[in-house]
């Protein structure tokens, strides 16, 4: 609920709207659903809200309905001062395609099909949906959904080091001589001993021989679906058998079932994580699974991505970033990662940001109006001189020219990371920043050089292979890029080339996140001239720029229907 502030709050500032998230002290936090689908339907309804009202108040809220030891119901509501529903209406609102009335479509925008959905997932959830309305006055939507009770997690990740595994000796069990061989590699690397197999069979002889030979496997990393005898049938062979030693067993699968989590507990699994293993959910699983033995007679944690998510430590990092688009990308990365998330979209606000509340963490756009983000990392480190105290402040700009690097660390800044922000470089940056934080901030691979519209081996490496999050962001660009392109169009008729290097800027740092180059370089050309000033060549870019955007809208349109 309070993340919707974070995507929605700089729309609505613009409308002059006072946006408000506020959920219930009484609602239950450790509760078992859908968190991504439930932050959809709550986009979808807020940012309809923030839509459809031009002056006035959007609330967000969640309250608790009640509550039992195995279960919550909560109830959702969004509220708007907007221009509301006619009563005739209103019981047509939540199917596909409507919307109160072809005006509306004219002058907002939009087809009504995301009502329809939202109505499928809380029907789906065990809930109901409705709304309240007044035509001029605004709406009320509202919905509950139920949820399932989780008890605290027995388990914490142990800090570094606490778990020796240097020499360790390790089996790998998987079909796939890719995954043996990168599964090896990554241990190796961690200084642990590998043996490896390509299915039960010859799993269980390997073992049989290390027994004989007086050595021990302490851990197994198992693939569940491999053919003939698959993981959890391998487990229960090794548990069946006594002449084998039990290892630790972290299960990875690239396909989970219904059910998993179950047979895994029943058979003394430690972990099950999804494949691809990202190594610091790996590295994490091990050290957990390895330095909390399971107590006698007591069942343990099963440890999975989720878990490991909310038990990494928490930090309150402040975002300053005045792109829409920039900005619901870095806090899905950051909250994903289990950091709470505040924006900024000026200098003067993260001071004033600054005062109200302590943060971990500050990520730095260099440019931002009013006090970009070099003027502001000066007067934070002025304040801090009376203090003593220091918050780390990571720079994020989208030039990379030749002496930003030393420009912003000559500002005071930490560190320093490029734009389009890719969530290897970033997390690396912040393990470096905050140590406590991330213990294995492994990187991701580069971005491919290629030329067309868009290179989607780079946007999904630069999603974290997140399908769902690469759609909103395209999504929400396909609805802010008209606006910026009215800025730049605006700019060019009045001749300010502040105002066209800046909208430009914006631009490029958007279409930056789905690595398209060919938009990337037509936004860079229009910065550039803006800052040269040499306004005589800026319409031919501006088209150029406009024709490589109308290139990449039906590409990114598409992620809804083909790319899965």
């Amino acid at each position: 609920v309070e993340g919707i502030g974070d995507v929605l709050g700089q729309r609505a500032a613009e409308k002059g709207l006072e946006l408000t998230c506020y959920v219930d002290p009484q609602v239950p936090t450790r509760l078992r659903g859908d968190p991504g689908r439930l932050r959809q339907m709550l986009l979808n309804l807020a940012g309809n809200a923030v839509k459809f009202t031009d002056r006035g108040e959007v609330t967000v809220e969640a309250g608790l309905v009640k509550e039992t030891a195995e279960r919550a119901t909560i109830r959702f509501e969004i509220k708007d001062t907007g221009i509301g529903i006619p009563n005739d209406r209103q019981a047509l609102i939540f199917d596909r395609f409507t919307q109160v009335d072809g005006s509306t479509t004219r002058k907002y925008g939009g087809t009504g099909l995301g009502l329809a959905i939202v109505r499928r997932f809380v029907e789906m959830m065990g809930g109901t949906i409705g709304l309240e309305s007044e035509e001029g006055k605004g709406s009320a939507f509202h919905f509950t959904t139920e949820c399932k009770v989780q008890k605290k997690s027995a388990f914490e990740i142990p800090d570094p080091g606490v778990v020796n595994v240097e020499g360790l000796p390790v089996l790998v069990v998987d079909d796939s001589p890719t995954s043996r061989r990168l599964l090896s590699e990554m241990v190796t690397g961690w200084g642990m001993r590998p043996s490896s197999a390509s299915g039960g069979d010859s799993a269980l002889e390997i073992m049989q021989g290390a027994k004989q030979d007086g050595r021990e496997f302490e851990l197994a990393i198992i693939d569940a679906r491999m053919p003939e005898m698959d993981g959890f049938a391998l487990v229960e062979e090794i548990n069946r058998r006594d002449d084998l030693y039990q290892p630790t067993v972290i299960m990875l699968t690239s396909a989970g079932k219904v059910g998993d989590g179950a047979r895994c507990r029943e058979l003394g699994i430690s972990g099950y994580l999804m494949k691809p293993a990202k190594k610091s959910d790996l590295w994490d699983a091990i050290m957990i699974a390895l330095g909390n033995p399971p107590n006698e007679g007591k069942e343990r944690d099963l440890i999975t991505q989720h878990s490991l998510r909310e038990n990494r430590r928490s930090l309150r990092v402040l975002v300053a970033e005045d792109s829409p688009v920039n900005l619901k990308l870095i806090t899905r990365l950051l909250e994903k990662r289990g950091h709470t998330v505040e924006s900024a979209g000026t200098g003067r606000k993260i001071l004033r940001s600054l005062e109200k509340r302590p943060f971990d963490l500050i990520l730095m756009d260099v440019q931002m109006p009013e006090m970009d983000g070099l003027e502001a990392t000066a007067a934070i480190r002025e304040g801090e001189k009376a203090t003593g105290e220091h918050i780390p402040i990571v720079a994020m700009t989208a030039h990379a020219m030749k002496g930003d690097r030393e420009r912003c660390l000559d500002a005071g800044m930490d560190a320093y990371v490029s734009k389009p922000v890719r969530a290897g470089d970033l997390f690396e940056t912040i393990e470096r920043v905050v140590p406590a934080t991330v213990r294995s901030g492994f990187g991701m691979p580069p971005e491919d050089d290629g030329s067309e519209v868009i290179d989607w081996t780079g946007a999904f490496t630069h999603f974290e292979g997140d399908v769902e999050l690469l759609k909103e962001i395209a999504e929400m660009f396909l609805e802010e890029s008209p606006l910026i392109m009215d800025k730049i169009k605006d700019a060019l008729s009045r001749g300010d080339r502040n105002a066209l290097e800046r909208a430009a800027h914006t631009v490029k740092g958007s279409v930056g996140n789905f690595a398209a180059k060919p938009a990337i370089q037509a936004a860079q050309r229009v910065e550039q001239i803006g800052r040269d000033g040499n306004m005589g060549e800026a319409e031919e870019a501006y088209r150029a720029l406009e024709a490589e955007l109308e290139r990449l809208k039906p590409a990114l349109a598409a992620l809804g229907r083909d790319k899965k």
